[in-house]
């Protein structure tokens, strides 16, 4: 028995009878808990905004406040990727810009790269983008048996197909072939074998091959993400898609492209880049 996995379902138990707004609130309370226990976890997070914000000379009391917001965050979204198992097109929160742009990539019929990050809450963003009628696949990381079934249903019940990492060419085949739209985080190198490019102050593994599938493809490529708002906002998130575009250049400059979005995406969400992992190369 998975601890973890169960411990999960019980989750999911809770947040669908507890209303949202005070679920909401006892997440952010459990996730500064963890703040406050894990170490390790608030370590790489200041790791992360100490290389965002390098050059700048920020206050620690405004790093601190990052700090707690990226653990309060992350609770908040991780409520809502549990609601997703019950949750129907009509109880999403998006004040969503640019959903018209993926129909205009489509329109060149050779399907379309979503390039995202791991900000705001992509989850809830891909399961959105299905429930509007969006043909959405998804690449995703493969964890535990149990836990990628438990993850792959949420994520699937809209609408939405998943492709594990692993079948990263299929999956691009599959997106080309049936003109779907194919969401890549390309802010990780989950598979270990990632190019190494300069990232804010620091230097970052991406995914090797991406860029060469996309220029060779000729493959239209969008740039989104879906963000928590200020709770005093009629909407709980905000998307963004950006107009649809095609690189021609080298590889590296299809890199240094997606690296600038992503870097000017984390300066305006900096308390919204959730990723825990160790991942700077030293």
């Amino acid at each position: 028995m998975n601890l973890a996995v169960q411990a999960q379902k019980l989750a999911i138990v809770f947040v669908r009878i507890v209303p949202l707004k005070l679920a909401d609130k006892i997440a952010g309370i459990l996730a500064l808990s963890v703040c406050r226990l894990s170490r390790t976890g608030r370590e790489r997070i200041l790791k992360n905004l100490k290389y965002v914000f390098f050059q700048e000379n920020m206050e620690s009391n405004q790093i601190q406040r990052y700090l707690k917001n990226t653990f309060v965050n992350y609770g908040r979204t991780m409520l809502d990727f549990l609601r997703l198992g019950f949750m129907n097109k009509n109880d999403f929160s998006v004040e969503m810009v640019g959903l018209e742009n993926i129909e205009k990539a489509l329109r060149y019929n050779r399907g379309c790269i979503l390039l995202a990050m791991h900000i705001g809450n992509w989850d809830y963003a891909g399961s959105y983008l299905a429930s509007r009628g969006v043909p959405m696949s998804a690449l995703v990381e493969e964890t535990e048996p149990e836990m990628y079934k438990l993850y792959t249903k949420h994520r699937e019940g809209m609408g939405m197909k998943t492709f594990p990492l692993s079948k990263a060419g299929y999956a691009f085949l599959h997106t080309i072939k049936n003109n779907r739209v194919l969401a890549v985080l390309g802010d990780r190198d989950i598979l270990g074998n990632g190019i190494t490019v300069d990232f804010f102050s620091g230097r970052r593994n991406i995914p090797r091959g991406l860029g060469e599938i996309i220029i060779n493809r000729k493959l239209p490529v969008v740039f989104g993400y879906m963000v928590l708002q200020p709770r005093h906002k009629k909407h709980r998130y905000l998307g963004f898609i950006s107009a649809p575009m095609f690189f021609n250049g080298s590889v590296d400059d299809f890199n240094k492209a997606m690296v600038a979005r992503f870097e000017e995406l984390i300066r305006t969400y900096p308390d919204q880049w959730m990723l825990f992992q160790s991942d700077w190369v030293v």
